[in-house]
C-alpha cells in the first residue's frame, strides 16, 4: 500500500515522532523511507554575489551543514533501531513546503509523514504553516503528528 514514505525532518521532537511513525508504517508495509532535510539558509551563487558574500566561504559552510544534517538523520534512524529499513537521505534548499511537495512527486511517494509545531506566530495565521501548505498542495496523503502527541 505504501511503497515510498517521505518523512521531512528537522530534528525537533515532533519530526522525531513523525519518523517513529514512518518507521512503524514502513515495517508494516515493507516500505522505503525517504528522509528529507530542507535548509532555507542555502542561497544561490547569484544571491551570494549580489550580497557580496564569499562563494567559497559559504559553499564550505553549506557543505558542513549538509553533512551534519545527513549524519544527524542517520544517527536518529540508528537510535530508533531502524537500521534494517531501506532509507534514502535527501538534502535540499528552498522553501520547505515547496520542496516537500516537489520531492514527493519526484520520488513517487505514497505517503508523507510529518510533524507540526502548530500555529506559533502571527505569520502562521496569515500565510499558513509549512504543514498546512503541504496538505493543500500534496497529491498523496499526509499523516500529521500534531502538537502535543506523545506517540
Amino acid at each position: 500500500m505504501f511503497k515510498n514514505i517521505l518523512c521531512p525532518i528537522d530534528l525537533n521532537p515532533r519530526s522525531k515522532m513523525a519518523l517513529r511513525k514512518a518507521i512503524n508504517i514502513a515495517y508494516q508495509f515493507n516500505s522505503k523511507i525517504i528522509l528529507l532535510s530542507v535548509h532555507e539558509e542555502f542561497i544561490s551563487k547569484k544571491q551570494m554575489v549580489m550580497s557580496r558574500v564569499s562563494i567559497n566561504t559559504l559553499g564550505d559552510e553549506f557543505k558542513k551543514i549538509a553533512l551534519d544534517a545527513k549524519n544527524d538523520m542517520r544517527t536518529l534512524v540508528k537510535e530508533l533501531e531502524a537500521d534494517d529499513i531501506d532509507c534514502e537521505y535527501v538534502l535540499r534548499d528552498g522553501a520547505p513546503s515547496d520542496v516537500i511537495v516537489k520531492i514527493a512527486e519526484e520520488k513517487d511517494v505514497d505517503l508523507i509523514v510529518m510533524g507540526t509545531n502548530g500555529r506559533n506566530s502571527l505569520s502562521d495565521y496569515i500565510i499558513g504553516s509549512t504543514t498546512q501548505k503541504v496538505i493543500e498542495q500534496s497529491k498523496c496523503p499526509v499523516l500529521v503528528m500534531p502538537k502535543g502527541n506523545k506517540e
